[in-house]
């Protein structure tokens, strides 16, 4: 048994140092968890650094679901839907938001495991 875990995590994909959000390089973070409560929050998009933060050590599905939720609050900062007189300029409006689209997402892309291959494909197509 300790074979077949050691091979499918050394198999667990990286996720990439850098990802483009709008005009933006955002760097990608793994830090250890220094929040009072570690399950408080996964990670954090910081604007000021163009930065994500995700917590090491998480599942599979938490770290893609970590990743995905960061990405959209870096849509939303960078698309100006936080600004003041926007329809998310306050954080907790913000979080709610990021966090049932993020959910939903994860959800449909969980059960429909075909349609994160047909958009690629469809993306790249020449």
């Amino acid at each position: 048994m300790a074979k077949k875990k050691r091979k499918k995590e050394e198999k667990k994909e990286e996720i990439p140092k850098k990802i483009k959000i709008g005009y933006q390089d955002v760097t990608i973070e793994r830090v250890t968890a220094s929040f009072s409560k570690p399950t408080d929050s996964y990670g954090e998009y910081e604007h000021r650094k163009n930065t994500i933060t995700i917590q090491e050590n998480l599942s599979d599905l938490d770290e893609a679901d970590t990743l995905l939720h960061e990405i959209l609050h870096g849509i939303c900062y960078i698309n100006s839907l936080t600004i003041s007189g926007m329809p998310l300029d306050k954080e907790d409006k913000e979080e709610v938001v990021v966090n049932q689209i993020t959910n939903s997402l994860m959800e449909v892309f969980k059960n429909n495991k075909w349609l994160l291959k047909f958009f690629n494909q469809k993306i790249n197509k020449q």
